[in-house]
């Protein structure tokens, strides 16, 4: 007996070839699914930590925003400090400076021979008028005054004959560069020590 096998094989098996092409086709896709499922929870995991870091450091850079402030705030206080005492030597060398003139200019002037009438001071110039008995007089006087260490020069602006109760005087106007002698003094003293 003979048997005829009517089954179509060959379509059978092409069958069965495609049913496992699609079915490690769908395994393949399932792995790649779970693998990039994977990757996307370890990923969200490292966001939150990255969320959770990023939100501690704005909680510690907010504290030491405050101390960053008041540093700020202490440096403009500083600053402000030294423009204080710096103003503050500044008028003191100046009013030193306004009350050594003149002491040094009333012991410069000899009162019986010739009077100061007019006198003023700008913190570098000093300029006065007055009379005295002669030329000679006048010129002794600017002699001495060059001698102070308060004063550079002494330089005539002028002379005239001025009556006074009956006597005939010499009349006189001195312009007169001032120095700060006890700054320049202080300062000598400020290089010699850095030396």
């Amino acid at each position: 007996m003979i048997y005829i096998n009517l089954l179509p094989v060959r379509q059978i098996k092409k069958k069965i070839q495609a049913r496992n092409k699609i079915l490690g086709m769908g395994v393949s896709l399932l792995g790649v699914l779970a693998i990039l499922g994977l990757v996307a929870l370890v990923l969200g995991f490292k966001v939150g930590e990255l969320k959770a870091s990023i939100a501690a450091l704005t909680k510690e850079k907010a504290k030491y925003q405050t101390t960053i402030n008041q540093i700020e705030k202490l440096k403009k206080d500083q600053k402000l400090l030294e423009t204080k005492l710096n103003t503050i030597s500044q008028l003191k060398k100046g009013s030193q400076l306004t009350v050594r003139v003149m002491d040094e200019l009333a012991n410069l002037t000899p009162s019986s021979r010739l009077w100061i009438t007019k006198m003023t001071f700008n913190g570098s110039i000093l300029k006065i008028s007055g009379i005295a008995l002669d030329n000679a007089t006048i010129a002794d006087y600017m002699e001495t005054i060059i001698t102070s260490p308060y004063f550079r020069s002494a330089e005539l602006s002028g002379t005239s004959t001025k009556g006074v109760s009956g006597r005939q005087f010499k009349s006189f106007s001195l312009t007169i560069p001032v120095v700060n002698a006890d700054y320049q003094e202080v300062a000598a003293g400020e290089k010699k020590v850095k030396k």
